[in-house]
Order: C-alpha cells, then structure tokens, then sequence
C-alpha cells in the first residue's frame, strides 16, 4: 500500500483479497521535506488505535540517507513497513480499522480505512498423502514389471517350439 500526499492507495482492502499469512506492506512515497506517515491498527476492535493489544508502524519517511557502504546512517529510519495478518501477531481475521496518519511539519492529520482478511481456507483441494502417492508409483512400477514378464513369457512360448524342432533335426 502506498502512502501519498493524499492517502493511502488502495484506501482499504475489500473481502476475499487477502488471508491470514498474508501481509500488509506500506511504502513511503510522500517525498515533501519533513513528512512522514505511519499506520495505527486497531486490533482489538475497541475503536482505540493505542490500546496495548494495538499495532503503529514506525514513522516511514520517502529515502534513509546512507553511508558510502549503502547502509542506513540512522538505524531508526524506515521507508517501509510490513504487517503480518495473522492471529500470532494479535490479528484475527474479519474486518480491520486502520488509520493513516501523516506528520508535515509538525502537523499530523489523520484517515481511517479497513481491511478485510478472512481465514486461508482451500476448499475441494486435498493435501497429498505421501503414503499414497508411493504406493500409486509402486503399484505403476508393478504393473510395468507384470506386463514384461507376460510378453516375455509369450516370446518365450513362441519361440521355445521353434528352439526345440530346431535341435530334433540336427
């Protein structure tokens, strides 16, 4: 999710999108000179967004500056920020309320949106049984090996007269 000047893009996330394991990931690319943003989620649904069960970004600017080694001079900088939906992390699924808050210079102005994430269910697919999938390659491979047998028995059959009135002549 970007977050702009304006807001954030996409302003939320409808049902049937994301599930749990999936993650939010919010990006920075509000380049004004002293702005920055951060996400306050509400976790535990009780329309506070600083309860202790809560989740907030760190501040995101749009660049870190770096050193010549191309690492983060203050180690505290972010520009992104990823938030796991899951229920480990005191999220469970149904509908979030976000808020975005933008600071710019000082001044902070707020806007909620919702997400919604259901549980991650896979329905009329089954999980493969490596026992199973064995046996079927064993039972292919025993079927190979019937069938060689058989034709060679029947070679076998053929031949063998033709072999045996061969050595009565001589």
């Amino acid at each position: 999710m970007l977050l702009k000047e304006d807001g954030v893009t996409p302003n939320g996330v409808p049902s049937g999108i994301l599930v749990t394991t999936d993650s939010l990931f919010f990006r920075n690319v509000d380049n004004r000179e002293n702005t920055s943003h951060r996400i306050l989620i509400d976790a535990d649904g009780d329309g506070e967004f600083d309860g202790i069960d809560d989740i907030s970004t760190a501040w995101l600017t749009s660049s870190c500056e770096l050193n010549e080694t191309g690492q983060r001079i203050d180690s505290e900088c972010e520009v992104t920020a990823l938030v796991y939906l899951d229920p480990s992390n005191g999220l469970l699924p149904g509908i979030l309320d976000l808020m975005h808050q933008i600071d710019n210079n000082g001044l902070v102005s707020e806007s909620n949106f919702t997400v919604t994430f259901s549980d991650d269910e896979h329905i009329g697919t089954e999980t493969p049984n490596p026992e199973e999938e064995e046996e079927a390659e064993t039972s292919g491979e025993t079927e190979t090996a019937t069938l060689l047998l058989i034709a060679s028995l029947l070679g076998i059959i053929l031949i063998l007269p033709r072999l045996t009135g061969t050595s009565k002549q001589e």
